[in-house]
């Protein structure tokens, strides 16, 4: 496994990435210690789903709350197939 240096990396960034697309594992090191490995992706490695912020959710859950008590939506059960059987029902 070839090891680089962080100059060394920074002057052959293409070429570090065309081996790790071809599967070669490379070590770049800063100073005497092994730091990070580049590692070749692929879309289904990337995760669709953005991270939410726990306050955006409080405040999603918040809002499913106030409509729900002002009987602008129905509860939808505690498990999974209470909620399918309500869905189906719509």
């Amino acid at each position: 496994m070839p090891r680089v240096n962080l100059s060394q990396a920074k002057a052959q960034l293409n070429a570090l990435i065309e081996a790790a697309e071809k599967g070669e594992q490379i070590v770049i090191m800063r100073g005497p210690r092994p730091t990070v490995t580049p590692l070749r992706v692929t879309e289904s490695d990337i995760d669709p789903h953005p991270e939410i912020s726990l306050g955006a959710l409080s405040d999603f859950e918040a809002e499913i709350q106030s409509e729900r008590a002002a009987g602008q939506l129905s509860h939808l059960g505690q498990s999974e197939s209470e909620a399918i059987s309500a869905l189906n029902a719509l």
